[in-house]
């Protein structure tokens, strides 16, 4: 009876020593693959979508007022010793766009770590990425929309699409016209 549990405890010990067989392991890809594949593209839609948002720029200016033959012409048509002012808005892309985008990201890995099952984090993902690509698109053509729609700037108020895109307005003298 000894030498019968000595037998077993020696095959026992040699069983565990072998090493497992290897095509089983590299055939076999990890549970999590398709989740990490998702959660890959979700991160390369997001970059993407931040690089296009990037883009976004646009401006609008006007100079209200002029010249005649006696100097400088105010908006009225009234004739004034002070250079008129020009007024140039440009458009810039908002940070609060490129926070939305990362808060999503964040977010949708967050949830889709947290699932239940493997569907339900792969639909959190694919659904992040739409949105990701959503906020970028949307922000651009919002903030395009209204720069070029709202009416030029002649005081020097301009209201820009925030949180869309945020931008910067320059004021300078009219410049008088060069002789030729």
């Amino acid at each position: 009876m000894a030498e019968d549990a000595q037998a077993e405890q020696q095959d026992a010990a040699e069983t565990l020593m072998q090493p497992p067989p290897t095509t089983q392991l590299a055939a076999a890809p990890l549970p999590a693959a398709p989740l990490l594949r998702r959660a890959r593209t979700l991160l390369l839609w997001a970059l993407g979508a931040a690089v296009v948002y990037s883009t976004l720029s646009g401006s609008k200016g006007s100079c209200p007022g002029g010249f005649s033959a006696d100097g400088y012409v105010d908006a009225a048509g009234d004739p004034t010793d002070v250079a008129p002012q020009c007024f140039q808005a440009t458009l810039h892309p908002s940070p609060v766009v490129y926070l939305a985008i990362a808060v999503t990201v964040i977010v949708a890995v967050t949830r889709a770590a947290r699932a239940t099952d493997l569907d339900r984090a792969l639909r959190t993902l694919n659904r992040a990425t739409i949105l990701v690509v959503a906020i970028a698109v949307v922000s651009m053509v919002i903030a395009t929309v209204w720069i070029f729609v709202s009416p030029a700037p002649t005081d020097g108020t301009v209201f820009f699409p925030f949180p869309f895109g945020s931008g910067t307005m320059t004021i300078t003298p009219m410049e008088p016209p060069t002789g030729g």
